[in-house]
């Protein structure tokens, strides 16, 4: 069994270059198209899914919905998978966020696994919320299976995993990792322990 990671379709905000965070944005038309797509790849890939979960944020929860219909599978929302709290900088573009909290930024850039965003969470706080629901999930399913476990989340999210797993410091992370809309990525559950063992 491995589980395979997805970030939502495309919203609206993903197009304005707006932070999203907590704030619910559904996806726009493309966005559902990717959701489809999403789905042709494990058709494709002949890649066996048991179950879907879902962060519970509309994006997400309706990213999931479109697969789960595809395949007749059930999916489950659960706490933890939500995108990283960002505070005051939701609903800005980062050059707004600049001008606007200049000292805030600058702060949660110094140490961006450990300071938090202004009203909002750390890196590490993140990893610690998705690896408690990671727990949670994986403890329902045989490790050994031959089906897979699909989870929607969110680009942050995904992100802070990648980071982990290849050793890239938060500060550099958002140069260094893309994580494109509706686009798979799997972990083994020892890649997981893995990356749990460095929080």
């Amino acid at each position: 069994m491995n589980i395979y990671f997805a970030r939502h379709g495309q919203t609206d905000w993903n197009i304005l270059g707006k932070v999203q965070g907590t704030t619910d944005i559904p996806l726009n038309d493309t966005g559902i198209k990717q959701a489809e797509q999403l789905c042709e790849y494990f058709e494709t890939h002949a890649i066996s899914l048991e179950k879907v979960y879902t962060s519970r944020q509309t994006r997400a929860v309706q990213t999931a919905q479109i697969v789960s219909d595809r395949f007749g599978l059930a999916y489950e929302a659960i706490p933890g998978l939500e995108e990283m709290n960002m505070g005051a900088f939701e609903g800005h573009i980062w050059t707004e966020i600049e001008s606007l909290y200049p000292e805030e930024l600058k702060r949660w850039n110094s140490d961006k696994r450990y300071e938090k965003t202004p009203g909002g969470e750390s890196y590490q706080l993140v990893l610690e919320r998705v690896f408690r629901a990671l727990e949670n999930m994986i403890g329902r399913h045989d490790p050994s299976s031959d089906k897979n476990l699909l989870v929607i989340s969110h680009g942050g999210v995904i992100m802070t995993l990648i980071a982990i797993k290849e050793s890239i410091p938060f500060e550099e992370a958002h140069l260094k990792i893309a994580v494109p809309n509706a686009t798979p990525l799997c972990f083994s559950t020892e890649d997981l322990r893995r990356i749990k063992e460095q929080l």
